[in-house]
């Protein structure tokens, strides 16, 4: 019977030790980045400057307490950028409004409101 029991202990620990042999072999997954958050109130972006890295995004949300429309627009990019349109939105909004964007080419990003672009910059530094 002690013998039974010996061969069930050394069984269940080599299953055991072969499962976390295995985990410990298994390719370790990256966890997802958080986009970047920036608060788009009236006449100001919140914060005017992020630094994130290449394959991050940045989620712009429109402030609840806003009382003016106000939009996201690219300015300027990196050299050789595709697609510049995708960086802005297409509306104005007051508020219960989002625009998130994944950024994949390294470089800086200038964006304004249309409405308010003396007031309302802010750059995105990509890194690589």
């Amino acid at each position: 019977m002690r013998t039974l029991k010996l061969i069930a202990v050394v069984v269940a620990a080599l299953a055991l030790s072969g499962a976390a042999a295995a985990a410990a072999n298994a390719p370790a997954k990256k966890p997802a980045s958080k986009p970047k958050e920036v608060t788009v109130a009236d006449f100001y972006f919140s914060p005017e400057k992020v630094t994130i890295k290449k394959g991050q995004s940045v989620d712009w949300v429109w402030a609840e307490s806003n009382t003016y429309p106000h939009d996201v627009h690219l300015k300027s990019g990196p050299k050789g950028l595709k697609n510049r349109a995708s960086y802005s939105t297409k509306t104005t909004a007051v508020t219960d409004a989002e625009f998130e964007k994944k950024f994949t080419t390294p470089g800086t990003y200038k964006f304004i409101c249309t409405i308010h672009p003396t007031m309302m910059h802010m750059t995105v530094i990509v890194k690589k």
